[in-house]
């Protein structure tokens, strides 16, 4: 027995534009979309004085800058892209540790490893008067529509306390040798 299904014929684009909404509704995103994105570009110079870091988690330094983002749903996950100009006043590793509302984040660090200083980051700085470059990526599941922000802080793994730099070098001077760069802080919504 043949059984032959009739549907009526319709126009895609026309259906499409009686929808009464300009985009797709949040709640109806699939997995993966991008709900928003917020970025904080650091125009600043930034420098600190930051003492050696040790096993138990530091100490590391202020928080240098941040970024909020205030998630739509609960289970959404937040993308955290930090893309750091650094510089020192010497030789040595510069290490950056990631924070969410002033809190270490604890899954955003390296375990504890006798006395190793457990870091979400770190770059090998090789002269006073260069500056490198320092990405940062890291996906968080704040569970939570609060506001969230994200920052970072300086830690070093060096013999004493060392000078450290965003966005400049220790050697700041006043020739086009000098470069002056920005960083950034990006922070994405992602539906789950």
């Amino acid at each position: 027995m043949t059984v032959i299904v009739q549907k009526p014929e319709f126009n895609l684009r026309e259906k499409l534009s009686e929808l009464d909404f300009g985009r797709v509704p949040y709640q109806k995103m699939p997995t993966g979309s991008i709900i928003q994105v917020k970025q904080k570009v650091i125009t600043e110079r930034y420098s600190e004085s930051v003492p050696a870091g040790n096993a138990s988690g530091g100490p590391y330094g202020n928080i240098v800058s941040s970024e909020t983002i205030s998630p739509r749903f609960m289970n959404s996950k937040i993308l955290i892209m930090m893309n750091l100009q650094i510089g020192a006043s010497h030789d040595g590793n510069i290490s950056v540790t990631l924070h969410r509302n002033g809190i270490l984040m604890s899954d955003a660090i390296g375990p504890n490893v006798g006395s190793r200083t457990p870091v979400t980051s770190t770059e090998f700085t090789s002269s006073s008067s260069r500056q490198v470059q320092m990405n940062v990526t890291y996906i968080d599941s704040p569970e939570s529509t609060d506001e969230q922000s994200y920052g970072f802080r300086f830690s070093t793994a060096e013999n004493g306390t060392i000078s450290v730099y965003l966005n400049r070098d220790n050697n700041f001077g006043g020739t086009y040798h000098n470069q002056v760069p920005i960083s950034t802080i990006t922070l994405i919504e992602i539906a789950q």
